[in-house]
């Protein structure tokens, strides 16, 4: 490993303030800054200057700055999670680009804050927009959690009928402790919806089991797998049992 790289990769709060000024500094040490590991010092510092950069309007090759973020973003061998302020800077850029017209800039402007845990301020942009973009539609299918303001989006969304394509992703949004009285969709539908909500695996699991039917063997096979769900398996394998049996 030589000298520079240790440098950069080992001693960011040195290296940094050292060669990296500018977008162009960004650019040109580009394959370096990408083996850096995440920290809210090396992540707010990039960050800073490609923010300033976009303010001030100057000329920056704007997606090698976000595929140099979008790398030190996914270098977290140790699970950081980063700050509240580091996550409106990623937003900021988020809301800059991801109408951008090249699609690869719209990609990496969804990494950024790609499960990410947004403010109220930021989801209610999202949901305001989703129709502009199929990024923004999955970032809100795929929220890590429970968020009261798309619960409510995706209630009016099932009821209005829209998205039938994705709606077990919807309907996944609506399911807590039990799944609304007021879904009625296919037994297959409701199996992929439990897989897609937000709940705990014990919560999942009570579901799966009392949705199971014969007709859905298949999906919950699927999805007990994916899950890896032991107790989920082993009573289908007893249904199985007790239909060939005549019970």
């Amino acid at each position: 490993m030589s000298d520079e790289i240790i440098d950069f990769v080992l001693l960011p709060e040195q290296s940094l303030p050292r060669y990296i000024h500018s977008t162009k500094d960004i650019y040109q040490h580009r394959s370096l800054l990408k083996q850096l590991l995440l920290s809210e010092y090396t992540l707010n510092y990039l960050l800073d200057i490609v923010i300033a950069s976009v303010k001030n309007k100057s000329r920056i090759r704007t997606l090698d700055c976000l595929r140099v973020l979008r790398a030190v973003l996914r270098n977290n061998p140790f699970g950081i999670e980063i700050s509240n302020e580091a996550i409106s800077k990623l937003f900021c850029l988020h809301q800059k680009f991801i109408f951008h017209k090249n699609e690869q800039v719209c990609a990496c402007a969804n990494m950024l804050v790609k499960s990410q845990r947004l403010d109220d301020e930021s989801i209610a942009w999202v949901i305001a927009n989703w129709e502009k973009s199929d990024h923004l539609l999955n970032r809100l299918l795929r929220y890590p959690e429970n968020h009261h303001l798309i619960i409510q989006w995706a209630t009016e969304i099932y009821q209005s009928g829209k998205l039938r394509d994705r709606k077990s992703e919807i309907i996944g949004i609506l399911i807590g402790e039990n799944i609304p009285a007021y879904v009625r969709e296919s037994s297959s539908s409701i199996i992929w919806a439990i897989y897609y909500s937000k709940v705990p695996d014990e919560i999942k699991q009570k579901l799966l089991i009392e949705n199971c039917t014969m007709e859905s063997i298949e999906p919950l096979w699927k999805v007990a797998i994916r899950l890896k769900l032991s107790r989920v398996i082993e009573f289908m394998q007893k249904k199985v049992r007790e239909q060939q049996n005549g019970g």
